[in-house]
């Protein structure tokens, strides 16, 4: 909440967005995130088509973006699908909504909120499970390894969904 509370000067300084254009969506955000009393209680707020699901997620998309933005030269060499520059590639592939994500919007993300990521690929490899002496699934974790908060998604080709431990 602090980080997004403290967004938007980022948001306008860094990232190019005007402030007129961007104040409601960071309202909405920031009034979602000091509502909150649960996990449960976010989950079942944003899996719902409404205004406030639509704009808590453009606001992270300019979250992302501008984190992006902020430094260029490190996020240039993984862009794929012909892209070349940040700039390009926020405006076309991160500001639009139904666009999907790409592991380079989830470091980016992890990395601005301080959260540690931990995506598991079911993704057509061969699985062998860990009850068998297996591997189970590969999984690659972002963001920094002190985090306190630490969340797991379960990637599936074009889906990301929340897997909550046990």
């Amino acid at each position: 909440l602090k980080y997004v509370k403290e967004s938007n000067q980022f948001v306008t300084s860094v990232g190019g967005y005007s402030e007129m254009a961007i104040d409601m969506f960071y309202e909405s955000l920031v009034e979602f995130l000091e509502g909150l009393s649960s996990a449960s209680a976010m989950h079942k707020e944003l899996i719902e088509e409404n205004a406030t699901s639509d704009y808590c997620t453009w606001y992270l998309r300019v979250l992302t973006a501008t984190f992006l933005k902020s430094d260029p030269l490190r996020f240039e060499p993984y862009l794929e699908d012909g892209y070349y520059d940040i700039a390009t590639f926020c405006q076309r592939e991160i500001e639009p909504m139904g666009r999907e994500c790409s592991m380079i919007q989830v470091i980016a993300l992890a990395e601005a909120f301080q959260v540690q990521v931990a995506i598991e690929y079911l993704d057509g490899r061969e699985f062998h499970p860990k009850t068998k002496g297996g591997s189970g699934l590969t999984v690659h974790s972002f963001g920094p390894e002190s985090a306190t908060t630490r969340l797991t998604l379960l990637y599936r080709p074009g889906h990301y969904d929340i897997l909550y431990l046990k």
